[in-house]
């Protein structure tokens, strides 16, 4: 039964990493970087027309209520009257810019407003990026904890639930966060995009936890693999420590917690878990050769 749940979950693992990849890691196609983009004027100021940074400047939004179209110019679209376009422009974005902490960096883009000239500015402004060592250091504690730890207790498997328990919560967390952070896709599919191949590792990581609290091996084993797609699955996103803005609904200092905990948990569970399930299986081995025993006596 054990081998079989464990090719089944590599082979699921396999097909399901073959189809996602790290690339899809976070929502909406958004990435870290260390500079926001803003803004800063329309000139001339046409009645009805609006163009804000959306998602920390990686997208423009233009609303078009002037009465005639919009013509964005260098990528040459038209926004009709009475509607809006998001887009991501190579002019305003901060990704693939290179912008020191304090520093700024001015960006414009031409439009035309039926038949008028219009300019948008707006202003790149460097972030300070953290120290990535202690984020690193931290990842690595907790990914060698786990399995040191593990060979000092009787139920190991325990211990092993409860880590992996706690990446799962780390890696809805993550995803969540990341979702929130998209302002121009809904919200279901984004969310379902975000979590790729979580959506076989979560289920895998709570019934295997459900199951080995009852004494399993079985259940044991779902939650390695589950650790382990969970820890593959979140490694693109150690960008988070090193850099300033993250793609992420709350503080950047949340964000990074959470790809230490499902990292390090993750890493740590699925080390582990070999020497653990062998264990179980010793002990399971001696506790029938006495029961045969036993029997034979009486």
């Amino acid at each position: 039964m054990v081998r079989r749940l464990a090719v089944l979950a590599l082979v699921a693992g396999a097909i399901v990493l073959g189809a996602a990849g790290p690339a899809s890691a976070h929502a909406g196609g958004l990435v870290a970087t260390d500079a926001r983009s803003r803004v800063v004027a329309i000139t001339p100021a046409i009645p009805g027309l609006t163009v804000v940074a959306i998602e920390d400047g990686a997208k423009l939004r233009l609303t078009n209520d002037t009465g005639g179209p919009i013509t964005i110019g260098g990528i040459d679209r038209v926004v009709a009257p009475g509607s809006a376009l998001t887009w991501a422009d190579s002019r305003s974005t901060p990704e693939n810019k290179n912008i020191d902490f304090g520093r700024t960096a001015d960006w414009s883009l031409p439009l035309d407003a039926n038949g008028t000239p219009v300019t948008v500015t707006g202003v790149l402004t460097g972030e300070r990026p953290p120290n990535p060592l202690p984020w690193w250091g931290l990842a690595i504690v907790a990914a060698v904890a786990v399995p040191v730890i593990a060979r000092r207790l009787h139920r190991a498997d325990l211990l092993l639930a409860a880590a992996g328990g706690i990446a799962m919560a780390a890696s809805v967390a993550h995803v969540t966060g990341s979702t929130l952070a998209v302002e121009s896709a809904p919200l279901a599919g984004t969310f379902l995009n975000a979590a790729g191949i979580n959506l076989l590792s979560w289920p895998l990581l709570l019934g295997g936890a459900w199951v080995a609290l009852r004494g399993r091996p079985a259940g044991l084993l779902a939650v390695c693999a589950g650790a382990a797609l969970t820890a593959v699955f979140v490694f693109p996103d150690v960008t988070a420590f090193h850099r300033a803005v993250l793609p992420f609904a709350g503080p950047p200092v949340v964000e990074r917690v959470l790809v230490v905990l499902a990292l390090g948990l993750g890493a740590g569970v699925a080390v582990a878990g070999a020497s653990v399930l062998r264990t179980l299986a010793q002990r399971a081995a001696v506790a029938q050769e006495r029961a045969a025993v036993a029997q034979e006596e009486v």
